[in-house]
């Protein structure tokens, strides 16, 4: 009895992590900013003359009953396909916390890199896709039709991976939960089949990320710096390269001072079956780093972007 105990531990012990890289992504529904415009959760910034518009989230869920229906709607068919939900509202939340945090404590150098609403949003949610929904209703004469549009980006690299629209038949009712039930049921398919297509693909060739390497203005060196078994840039290349899933571009920049790799792709998982983030995926860079005597410090936007800065005192 023990044996068997034993070989079933063990097939399944072999079989779990193979389940868990097959899981299927984590999604999070927001309203697109079309929607958030039309409703007037919209807000326009100005900054050094160039305009630029952030979604209120947290208004919008606030104010629109609608929008939290067709939320739970569509959180509840993406369940029944097997993707596992992130929580918008709890998302907003904990950004709220994290802000109240951040109000009172400063990094080391008293500074932080820029991060935007929507790029916080991701960091804090680490939804592997986001699905923006957008609908508007459609007069004619005395019947009324919904239209319901569907777009999936992928959270690290900003990409659209799916999309899909549909419309309701002609009706006199306007409860939008029927409408827009309707209407995604015609498409509803296709558009899971495009998410479970990409998501094949990325963990067959992990994900896309971009990679920054600054060197801070009074270091003392750059990237052309002889480090004794080579120059400094290229040792980072050399790392990438090594570590990259499926190898890497070339530096889409490279100067004595900066180094960009985007599209650069890492794995989606450790050996042992952890999810990995650009910022979990750079750490051995900065411990490779640190055993040459470079000081560096790391700053994240969102999942997929990370930008090291060398000769910055930690």
């Amino acid at each position: 009895m023990k044996r068997i105990l034993l070989s079933i531990f063990i097939i399944a012990a072999s079989v779990l992590p193979s389940f868990g890289q097959a899981a299927l992504p984590s999604i999070m529904v927001i309203p697109s900013d079309a929607w958030c415009k039309t409703n007037g959760f919209l807000n326009a910034y100005e900054n050094n003359g160039v305009t630029s518009y952030v979604a209120d989230y947290r208004a919008a869920l606030i104010n629109s009953p609608e929008l939290k229906t067709v939320i739970s709607l569509i959180n509840n068919k993406m369940t029944s396909e097997g993707f596992r939900l992130v929580d918008l509202e709890s998302t907003l939340k904990n950004i709220e916390t994290e802000n109240a945090l951040n109000s009172v404590t400063t990094s080391s150098m008293g500074d932080m890199m820029a991060e935007t609403p929507r790029e916080q949003m991701s960091r804090v949610a680490k939804a592997d896709i986001w699905i923006e929904v957008n609908w508007y209703l459609t007069q004619m004469g005395p019947q009324k039709s919904l239209t319901f549009e569907m777009r999936a980006l992928d959270s690290y690299s900003l990409k659209d991976v799916a999309s899909a629209q549909g419309t309701s038949g002609k009706t006199y009712m306007v409860e939008i939960p029927v409408l827009v039930e309707e209407a995604v049921s015609s498409y509803f398919y296709d558009f899971t089949t495009q998410l479970k297509s990409y998501f094949k693909e990325i963990l067959q060739n992990g994900r896309e990320i971009t990679l920054e390497i600054r060197v801070w203005e009074n270091a003392g060196f750059n990237l052309d710096t002889d480090m004794g078994t080579d120059f400094l840039g290229y040792m980072i290349e050399d790392w990438v390269m090594e570590n990259a899933a499926g190898g890497m571009k070339t530096p889409s920049t490279a100067s004595e001072n900066i180094l960009v790799f985007r599209g650069v792709r890492m794995p989606n998982t450790t050996p042992e079956g952890r999810q990995v983030d650009a910022r979990y995926w750079t750490r051995p860079l900065v411990r490779m780093l640190k055993e040459n005597n470079i000081s560096s410090k790391l700053y994240t936007k969102g999942l997929g972007q990370v930008t090291i800065v060398l000769g910055q005192d930690l």
